[in-house]
């Protein structure tokens, strides 16, 4: 086995996209702001694919589109899922587009009167 393909198999298994991640990018966002983020991320990507798509056409379509694409991508990919680790660590719930919106919190006891 030549030390090429031994490094390609390793390389499919690493998660570029973490580079493109920012720690805490999200942390500021209220529970009801996320939903609009992950859906603009979601969208980015799709006309991210769309573009490359299309530059595939072409015979040199592949490197093009990889050197004009492939960062945005991973950026869009990396912010999907902070996106949805925000929401795991802030208790939010599912924040999909299209999920329905998490059950109200019932209301706590009464406060006891200060004296």
């Amino acid at each position: 086995m030549s030390f090429g393909a031994l490094l390609g198999g390793c390389a499919q298994n690493l998660d570029l996209g973490i580079l493109y991640a920012a720690p805490g990018k999200y942390d500021y966002l209220r529970c009801p702001d996320l939903p609009g983020r992950l859906a603009g991320a979601m969208a980015r990507e799709k006309q991210l694919n769309d573009l490359i798509a299309r530059a595939n056409q072409d015979p040199a379509g592949p490197a093009i589109s990889a050197a004009a694409y492939s960062a945005d991508l991973a950026q869009a990919r990396a912010d999907q899922k902070m996106l949805r680790q925000a929401a795991v660590d802030k208790g939010c719930g599912p924040i999909e587009p299209g999920a329905p919106p998490p059950p109200a919190a019932p209301p706590g006891p009464p406060a006891a009167p200060a004296r």
